[in-house]
């Protein structure tokens, strides 16, 4: 974090108020616990048999630079995914944010997400409608 940072807070002292703030802004908004629910839910469920029950399509982000869910998962997802029939598009966004890219750096594939919005207009079906 203190390097993602540097740039923007090149003083130590303000470096380190900034990561105080948002650890502050995110404890204030998690609860330290889902993160030990979440650990636990993804190793015990497996929902690679229920992708076929996907309805809707999917627009599947992440960021270069995420080290939890790094960009090369996405092949084998998005095979995943097409094999079970589901319409899905993939955006790397090009972040030094890594897990947070999605989020703190929106902007960067606010452009893919409205174009994407505004196909889901024009995808309806009755083939679609009555899957």
């Amino acid at each position: 974090m203190r390097e993602l940072l540097a740039a923007a807070f090149p003083d130590p002292a303000a470096r380190q108020a900034e990561i105080e703030r948002v650890a502050r802004r995110w404890a204030a908004e998690f609860d330290a616990n889902s993160l030990i629910v979440l650990g636990r839910a993804s190793a015990r469920f497996d929902v690679e048999q229920d992708l076929a029950r996907i309805r809707s399509r999917v627009l599947y982000v992440l960021s270069r630079t995420d080290q939890i869910f790094p960009p090369s998962l996405a092949p084998v997802v998005m095979g995943r995914l097409r094999n079970a029939g589901v319409r899905a598009d993939y955006i790397e966004i090009d972040s030094e944010l890594g897990h947070a890219a999605p989020g703190v750096d929106g902007a960067k594939w606010a452009p893919q997400l409205a174009a994407f919005m505004a196909q889901l207009g024009h995808d309806v079906s009755p083939a679609a409608d009555s899957r």
